[in-house]
């Protein structure tokens, strides 16, 4: 019984050393990384990860995907990668279905994209959710279903997803998979265009103008011209520019200050 209970001790003695022991070598990369040192961060980081250390696993197989601190290579990737997905890590399933999509280490193959999409958006990621409703919406891999890319935008959307808050804005409008409603495409690129997206800024601004999804506005039309302007969408300079020319001198004062205001909350760093 002594002799268990010593082996025992001995074996617990050993785990918390070891867990110290690795506990402060994840520190020493992850500052080696901070740095730049990303050869380092590998180095100090991979004996962890054949421990099976998903975040770790996840972070080796990124930084062999976009060749930091070593060559790009895309077996190497997905070999940790995978280790990480095995235990449903959501950022490695996406990883390896934008392998699939783009054709990184393997030949492109959109069903084999979609099936890691598919387990990452289930597993809650919002960019996983995004990418499903766009194979859906494209017919990439999968059937065409408007319907379908509706449900995973929204899921993705519900996140605060930009792009796909715009992608929902673009549907209801359109009237792809669902009734054109105004009010709701209104919703979504408003959704959008306060966490910078231009397109959705521009969109916001034409559908103040118009009196469409709201109502009709001239200067909160110019305000958000103006902001995707700033965001580098080109056509939102002359329609900035055709509405201001309309405005009184009020409203131009009132346009003004609002789109000075709106810059300093909505426009995104370029």
């Amino acid at each position: 019984m002594f002799k268990q209970n010593l082996q025992l001790l001995i074996f617990l003695f050993l785990s918390i050393t070891m867990s110290h022991a690795f506990a402060g070598a994840r520190e020493d990369g992850l500052n080696a990384y901070k740095q730049g040192y990303y050869a380092e961060a590998i180095r100090i980081w991979q004996p962890i990860a054949e421990t099976g250390d998903t975040e770790l696993q996840y972070n080796i197989g990124v930084m062999y995907l976009e060749g930091r601190g070593v060559d790009k290579d895309f077996k190497k990737a997905y070999k940790w990668l995978i280790k990480a997905a095995d235990k449903n890590d959501p950022d490695a399933e996406l990883r390896i279905g934008k392998m699939y999509l783009q054709g990184l280490g393997f030949d492109q193959d959109y069903k084999q994209a979609e099936r890691w999409f598919r387990y990452s958006a289930q597993h809650g990621q919002a960019t996983a959710q995004y990418n499903m409703g766009i194979l859906y919406s494209e017919g990439l891999g999968v059937r065409q279903d408007y319907t379908i890319a509706l449900r995973w935008y929204y899921q993705a959307a519900e996140q605060k997803h930009v792009s796909a808050q715009f992608n929902l804005g673009h549907m209801h409008e359109m009237g792809l998979g669902i009734p054109i409603d105004l009010n709701e495409a209104f919703y979504w690129y408003n959704e959008a265009a306060r966490q910078g997206a231009g397109d959705a800024q521009a969109n916001l601004g034409r559908l103040y103008y118009l009196g469409q999804g709201t109502e009709q506005d001239p200067v909160l039309a110019f305000a958000w011209f103006d902001l995707a302007a700033e965001s580098g969408v080109e056509n939102a300079k002359k329609n900035k520019s055709f509405i201001y020319h309309q405005l009184d001198e009020d409203e131009k004062k009132q346009a003004v200050a609002l789109a000075k205001d709106y810059k300093s909350k909505y426009l995104k760093p370029q």
